[in-house]
This record gives C-alpha cells, structure tokens and sequence, in this order.
C-alpha cells in the first residue's frame, strides 16, 4: 500500500534576499548568468530581434551579449 504522506515540500516561496557570503555570490552570479546568456540567446533565435545586454558582476567586472553582435547592436 502506498504512502499516505507527502515525500516532498513540493513548489515553495522563498525570500529573495542577499547572498551574504562573497564566495557564494560569485558562484552563484557566474551560474545565473549563463542562464541568462542562455535566455537571451533563445529570445533573439525565437523572435529575431536585436539584442544587447550588459550587466556588471559583484567584483566590477563588466559581461556582455550583443546579437547579431555587439558591434552591430550598439
């Protein structure tokens, strides 16, 4: 007979907040921001349109995407 009770928490809110840990907030920027890069990608290949996004890291640092290239968008 199957279980009756729940297994996971399933879908849940959680508070966005900042990552106090330096080294934490690294890792986690370089891997949102290939998520990112990822979206946009698929946006400009789905829709067509021109695309230029720059956003800073937590060092300063800048990174950019520019479609068909940053050159060409700018």
């Amino acid at each position: 007979m199957a279980s009756l009770g729940k297994k996971t928490r399933g879908k849940i809110k959680i508070e966005v907040k900042i990552i106090e840990n330096e080294d934490d907030r690294l890792i986690s920027f370089s891997k949102r921001c290939i998520g990112i890069y990822k979206k946009i990608s698929e946006l400009s290949s789905l829709c067509g349109g021109e695309i230029l996004f720059i956003i800073f890291s937590p060092t300063g640092k800048p990174y950019s995407f520019g479609h068909p290239s940053i050159e060409t968008v700018s």
